[in-house]
This record gives structure tokens, C-alpha cells and sequence, in this order.
């Protein structure tokens, strides 16, 4: 959909109190404002001439009232429920032509007119009230006829949208571009899904942004957050809010603005509700096949072949490869937060599939672990779309959770659907040890696991548990009483290959000092560090109390 050439929206809003001060029409008549001069930006709906005292009732807001005065009221009283009244009635303001009943605006006008913050205007000359109506009825009509054709514009814009499908981002796209100013979509975890400023490459809009978020109220539809004008509407369907929608007009408001807001909103809606049903549908059929090739359920590979060559991935006479995606939310969630959370990773995922142009299974094993099954037509291609992949999958995931969080693994490539479970079973234990590996890893594979992965797959035997226990519990017993560290000084020494004088570099200590400690913990453990295998058991050991947590170790 190309985009509409719009009219300034400014052009579209209705003329203010001071736009028509200026007018010729106006000026003629030497217009002084007597009272509410801040008070003169209000937009004025219509201009009604009345010179009866007993106006207000028939007002419905907005107007601006011409008269000479010669049928106000005689009395202070009088004049000053005169300015309540129509105040009350919501009037933008006054203007009296002097001459005819006074040749000064009488003082309980004026101070009544400022009590109330409407504006009061005098005219020093005789000017024919037609003309005045004539002018500013014009300008609005005009405005009015703007306002139609572009609320038709808005109109139909947002219909092409919902029917073609259009993308998050290009949804905010034109948000921004109808309502001439920047655009956020949220999350309900304040996460920014898609953003457009003016000009669309401005990405200062969300600077900072789950700061600024908070601070502005979910059920108010504006907001003033440190200065900025915050006009929001909650985007969801079927009782479900999943996001909230944001403008960042100037002030105030243009009520299309308010109109765009609305309908962008339902557009936001329409599109992820169409999106969640198909690729809960989707998603579901995806995890029901990656069971399936797990637990080996199927009576032979065509069968396998032909259901996801259905799902538009072909696995036949192709190099096939398994992934496990795991994520570590760190704080418990509920069943139903896991679960929805669950969701958002997985529609994350394949559109990291999308992202990275190739296509493959994407199914919910549990909360928090998903399966991907890749093919390709050769070994190379897989190495390198693994490369790929694995990069669009971290990108989207740290949009979700915080960076880091996601770790994969990925199993043995395979030509044969029957040794798939193989290649899932490998990349799940990938994607366990990957959670204890040191250093930041796109990927994980089983020749990366080695021995401090090992370990970690092996962490909850008490074997092992045990093992530990008995190299290095007299160490641990005797750090906690006499509050000395000599767990750290071992790991220094182990780490450096038995090189006592690097290793007294990286502990900051001079040599003397170290090698009595090391002395110490020789004499402590009962052992002899200059033994290849008693740093080699010492070592394991090391690695199995790091896997466990230090603290957790009670001798």
C-alpha cells in the first residue's frame, strides 16, 4: 500500500480564539483582550451573535458570543452570573463591541470573566457582526469538510491495512505517518514490539523506554510524563489486553489524533488476533510432529516426510539437524504467565525463522525448552543457515527476556528421520551444559560440552555430589571457620596448569604468600599438589562445587 499524501493537521483543527483575533474582519473593529488572555488557544466550535443575558442554555459548547452589550444586565451581580453562566456552558470566550451600552468594559465583567478563565475581548470600532460570522464560518466549514475527507482517508487506510495483512511495523508506520507524530506499540512487560517516529528513523522516542513507561498510567488515555504529551489506548481482544498503543502529539490533541489512536489500536488488535490463531494452530501442529519424531511415533519416514512437507519444510534426501532452545527467566512465574510466555517464544522463534529466510518445525516441548528441526540440502548449507538461525533466534529472544537468557543447542546433523532422535537428544543435552559453559556461545553442540559440561549433566547424581565432597570438603569446612579463601588460591593454581608463579600473579599475591598457602592446603587436603593426578581429581572436584553452587556443600 503506498503511502497517502496528508494535509497538515493543523490545517484540520478548528480556528482558536486568537486565529480569529487576527482576522481583517476582526481587526477593523481594534480588538482589545481585556480578561483570560492565556486562555485564547481554545478552539471555537461556532460564532453565535446574541445579546440577550439569557444565553447559556441554548449553548452547547464552544461557541464564541458577539454582542454590543445593550441587553446585559444593569447590575455587577447580574453581569457576573453572566460570565458564570457561560462558562458554565462551556463558551470559549467574549466579545463585545463598545458604543452602543458601554464605552469601557464594566469591571464585574472583566474580573468575572477572568475569575473564570474565559476570555473577554472588546471592539473600539463599530464592525458589521456579519462579516465576523461570515469569515469564521467559512474557515470552519472548511475545516470540518478536511476533517471528513481525511477522517475518510484514515478510514480506508486502516481497512487495507487489516485487509492485507500488514505487519506490526508497517501498522506503526502508517499510525505515525496519519497522526503526524511518533508511534510506540508496547507490551503489557513495557518491551517495545515496533516504534515509528517523524522522521521514521528516529529511535530517540524510546530512549529509556520502560522508565518512561511506567510512569504513565494504563487506564488514563493521556498522560504528561516529564514534559511529553502521552496520548495511549490499550490494545487486546476477547478480554485479553496484550499491549498498549502510544502517540506523542503536541499539545493539545488534535481530535483525529484521538479518532487515529482508536482505530489503530483496533487495526493492532485485528492483526495479532488473526496472527495468534494461526500461529497457535500452527504452533500446535509444529509440536505434535517434533513429539512424534522424539518418542519415534510413526509408521515409517514417509509418513514424516509427507506431514512436514505439508507444514512447508522438506526433510526427504536433506541434512537434518535438531535444536533445542532453552531460556532461564530467572524469577518463578505462574502456570498461566509460563504459558503465555511459552507462546511469545515460539511465535519468537519462527519469525526468527522468517528472519533468517528459510523455514523448519518450531515446537513447545515445555515452558521455557523448545524444539527446531532444520534441513538442507547439503552439509555446508546447514553450517552456515545454523549460523544464521541461531543469530535471528538471540535477536528476537532478547526482545522477550533479558539478553543472555536464551541458550541452544544443537545436535548432530543426520540424512535419516529415524536417527533424528538422536540428533533432539543430543542438542538437549547441548543446551543443559551450555546453562554452565563460560563465555557467551551462539550455539551449543555435544564436542563443545567437554568436561565442565559433562559435569553439569551429571550435577544431580549423588555420586558425584559425594565425589566432591570427599576431595574438597575438609577445604570448604576450614574456609567457612577461619573465613580465609583458600578455595580461590587452589583454583588460581589448578587453572594455571600448576604454575605457581602465574598463579600468584592472578591472585594478587606475592610468591612467599603462595606458596604458603598452597603449603596450608596441602597439609589440610592431605595430598600433593605435585601430583598430576591429584590436581587433575582436585580439579573435577572444583568444577563439580561450582556446578552445585559453593554454598550448597555441608561437610
Amino acid at each position: 500500500m503506498s503511502e497517502t499524501t496528508l494535509p497538515d493537521l493543523a490545517a484540520l483543527n478548528l480556528p482558536t480564539v486568537a486565529e480569529i483575533l487576527v482576522l481583517p474582519q476582526i481587526r477593523r473593529g481594534h480588538p482589545t483582550i481585556e480578561a483570560a488572555k492565556n486562555a485564547i488557544n481554545r478552539p471555537v466550535r461556532w460564532v453565535h451573535v446574541s445579546e440577550v443575558a439569557d444565553i447559556a442554555h441554548l449553548l452547547r459548547g464552544g461557541e464564541l458570543i458577539l454582542s454590543t452589550g445593550v441587553a446585559l444586565p444593569n447590575t455587577d451581580d447580574g453581569l457576573t452570573r453572566y460570565i458564570s453562566d457561560l462558562a458554565a456552558a462551556q463558551a470559549t470566550g467574549v466579545i463585545i463591541e463598545l458604543g452602543r451600552r458601554f464605552s469601557t468594559l464594566p469591571s464585574a465583567l472583566v474580573q468575572g470573566a477572568e475569575a473564570h478563565n474565559l476570555p473577554l475581548i472588546a471592539l473600539h470600532n463599530e464592525v458589521p457582526f456579519v462579516a465576523i460570522t461570515e469569515a469564521v464560518h467559512s474557515i470552519i466549514v472548511n475545516s470540518q469538510i478536511r476533517q471528513l475527507q481525511f477522517g475518510e482517508v484514515v478510514h480506508r487506510t486502516f481497512h487495507s491495512l487489516a485487509a492485507e495483512g500488514a505487519t506490526l511495523q508497517k501498522i506503526i508506520d502508517q499510525i505515525a505517518h496519519l497522526a503526524d507524530c511518533p508511534a510506540v506499540f508496547e507490551n503489557v512487560a513495557r518491551h517495545v514490539l515496533a516504534f515509528a517516529g517523524t522522521p521514521t528513523d528516529n529511535s530517540e522516542i524510546i530512549d529509556d523506554w520502560e522508565q518512561r513507561s511506567r510512569k504513565a498510567v494504563w487506564t488514563d488515555q493521556a498522560n504528561f510524563i516529564d514534559g511529553e504529551h502521552w496520548l495511549a489506548t490499550p490494545v487486546g481482544a476477547r478480554g485479553q489486553v496484550w499491549g498498549r498503543l502510544i502517540l506523542f502529539p503536541s499539545f493539545p490533541a488534535n481530535p483525529l489524533q484521538k479518532t487515529i489512536l482508536e482505530l489503530g489500536a483496533t487495526t493492532l488488535a485485528l492483526n495479532l488476533l488473526i496472527e495468534r490463531e494461526e500461529n497457535l494452530l500452527e504452533h500446535q501442529t509444529h509440536r505434535t510432529l517434533i513429539s512424534d519424531i522424539i518418542e519415534r511415533r510413526y509408521s515409517s519416514p514417509d509418513e514424516i516426510h509427507a506431514r512436514a512437507q505439508s507444514l512447508g519444510v522438506t526433510t526427504h534426501r536433506q541434512f537434518l539437524v535438531a535444536m533445542i532452545v532453552r531460556n532461564n527467566r530467572g524469577a518463578p512465574l505462574s502456570d498461566i504467565s509460563r504459558h503465555a510466555r511459552a507462546r511469545e517464544e515460539a511465535a519468537a522463534v519462527s519469525r526468527a525463522l522468517s528472519d533468517a529466510v528459510t523455514t523448519g518445525l518450531v515446537g513447545l516441548i515445555e515452558p521455557g525448552r523448545l524444539g527446531v528441526l532444520l534441513s538442507a540440502p547439503t552439509d555446508a548449507r546447514m553450517k552456515s543457515l545454523l549460523e544464521v538461525v541461531a543469530t535471528a533466534i538471540h535477536e528476537r529472544a532478547n526482545q522477550l527476556i533479558p539478553v543472555g537468557s536464551t541458550v541452544i543447542g544443537v545436535g548432530s546433523p543426520v540424512k535419516s528421520i529415524d536417527d533424528l532422535h538422536h540428533s533432539f537428544a543430543d542438542a538437549n543435552q547441548a543446551a543443559e551444559a551450555a546453562e554452565n559453559l563460560p563465555g557467551n556461545h551462539l550455539f551449543v553442540t555435544t564436542a563443545d560440552i567437554r568436561l565442565r559440561g559433562l559435569v553439569h549433566l551429571i550435577r544431580d547424581d549423588p555420586r558425584i555430589q559425594n565425589y566432591a565432597v570427599r576431595e574438597l570438603g575438609a577445604l570448604v569446612t576450614y574456609d567457612e571457620r577461619y573465613h580465609t579463601d583458600l578455595i580461590a588460591t587452589l583454583r588460581a593454581y589448578l587453572e594455571a596448569g600448576g604454575n605457581k608463579s602465574t598463579a600468584a600473579a592472578t591472585m594478587f599475591m606475592n610468591r612467599a604468600t603462595f606458596y604458603r598457602h598452597l603449603s596450608k592446603i596441602e597439609k589440610i587436603l592431605n595430598c600433593d599438589l605435585q601430583s598430576v593426578e591429584s590436581r587433575s581429581s582436585l580439579y573435577v572436584a572444583l568444577i563439580v562445587h561450582q556446578s552445585l553452587d559453593a554454598p550448597g556443600l555441608r561437610y
